[in-house]
């Protein structure tokens, strides 16, 4: 019979999922490591308390526990001590790489004039799903503001053609 576990805070517990990423299988000393981070359990406890959670994974994974419910919680989030020397943090925040649109070819273009013209100024929705399948309402509703941006100032000289000059058909 397994001794039984002492029980672990929620708090512990986050300590110790934590610390478990930190310090990897094969990592030096890794429960005594583990268990400094905790500091409220000894490394023979940690090192239970990974057994223990290894055994309920396997079991989850074979479909013989139930996932459990667990209730909402907030978590508060540590901000990050400024110094007073130097009141800027450390690093700076990573920048978030925005995706490159897909160009409008002449083909989803045509549709989308003929989307527009059956369903009307302002029904993005049904143009996307029903004449422009490969864009998102979002993208046609774009692709009508610049449509009626360029419409709305039409040039007679212009040095470049666009996909916009396709007449209706």
């Amino acid at each position: 019979m397994e001794p039984e576990e002492p029980n672990w805070t929620w708090a512990e517990d986050k300590l110790f999922e934590n610390s478990l990423l930190e310090f990897p299988e094969g990592f030096p000393n890794r429960w005594e490591n583990i268990a400094e981070r905790v500091r409220t359990k000894s490394p023979a406890e940690v090192e239970q308390h990974y057994a223990a959670l290894l055994s309920d994974v396997t079991a989850i994974d074979a479909g013989l526990i139930d996932l459990p419910e667990y209730e909402e919680k907030e978590v508060p989030v540590p901000q990050p001590q400024l110094s007073q020397r130097n009141p800027k943090p450390d690093k700076k925040p990573a920048v978030v790489q925005r995706k490159v649109g897909r160009p409008w070819t002449a083909e989803e273009h045509r549709r989308f004039l003929q989307g527009l013209e059956k369903y009307g100024k302002g029904d993005w929705k049904s143009i996307s799903r029903y004449a422009v399948q490969t864009r998102n309402p979002t993208q046609v509703a774009s692709h009508a503001q610049k449509h009626f941006e360029r419409q709305e100032r039409e040039e007679p000289n212009k040095k470049r053609k666009s996909i916009f000059d396709c007449p209706p058909e």
